[in-house]
């Protein structure tokens, strides 16, 4: 099971990466396009696993575990996935989505689980990758129940269909899936921080969620001309200072206000 997690999110991850890309991270490029070019597929799986990644039902889990309460509105409804009809569409949401069917997990919301797993099962469609939704189906309802075995699912769900991405040559639809995550995942650590005030580790947790907007700028940065990307490397790359700066000052609310406005605004224009 874990080797098919892997395989989904090395989907999503690889598809980052360009085809053919080089087994040797070490090797030294002169520009930042090549460089993530020729990063392994491992080395940025591990990369993910170290840092509490967009699509990582970690992240839920540890903001679940810091007391904070469900949030009922938190999430992207399911109503709006007949709004999605391109490609980039698609792919943003199906990241977003990702990020609520872990928020739910974490919450053993089991109802709204089953619910958006059946969403994500069809957007997978749409986008062709081509997961056994009937087998994914049966894991879920089998472990409903134990939420250690569900994450266990959930993280195979998301490194299988990165595989998959990645096999298919779906780099730029790999990359959207993960600004959508990441957006998403942002937003909800930012809906919950009005449950969470004065717990300071619940917003060191949302900073350092925050901070990986860094590693996913420098994946745009080969394509910050492509029309698809240059909005979310600009707005991206205009987000750097504001969250250095609540980094050094975490108890500033207006300071975390600033990094949640621009993350609201982008969220906004995805879903």
């Amino acid at each position: 099971m874990k080797q098919s997690f892997n395989a989904f999110l090395s989907l999503a991850l690889s598809s980052i990466i360009m085809m053919g890309c080089s087994n040797d991270g070490n090797k030294k490029t002169k520009n930042a396009a090549s460089e993530i070019d020729e990063v392994s597929i491992t080395q940025i799986i591990e990369d993910l696993e170290n840092v509490p990644t967009p699509t990582s039902i970690d992240l839920m889990k540890m903001v679940n575990s810091l007391g904070v309460s469900y949030v009922f509105d938190a999430t992207n409804s399911l109503a709006n996935q007949e709004n999605y009809l391109s490609t980039k569409q698609k792919a943003l949401n199906l990241g977003v989505y990702a990020a609520d069917l872990s928020y739910e997990v974490a919450y053993q919301r089991k109802a709204e689980t089953e619910e958006y797993l059946k969403c994500i099962l069809e957007m997978a469609s749409d986008l062709n990758i081509s997961i056994d939704a009937s087998q994914i189906s049966d894991k879920f309802q089998n472990n409903i129940n134990n939420v250690e075995e569900l994450t266990t699912v959930v993280k195979d769900l998301f490194k299988d269909s990165q595989y998959i991405l990645n096999q298919t040559s779906q780099t730029e639809t790999a990359l959207l899936f993960l600004i959508g995550s990441w957006v998403e995942s942002a937003y909800i650590c930012i809906t919950a921080s009005d449950l969470a005030s004065n717990n300071m580790e619940f917003i060191k947790v949302a900073v350092s969620h925050f901070e990986y907007s860094s590693t996913i700028l420098k994946y745009l940065d080969g394509r910050k001309d492509n029309s698809d990307f240059t909005e979310f490397y600009e707005t991206l790359n205009n987000l750097q200072t504001p969250i250095e700066s609540l980094k050094a000052d975490m108890n500033n609310s207006e300071k975390f206000e600033a990094v949640a406005s621009i993350i609201k605004s982008m969220r906004n224009a995805i879903v």
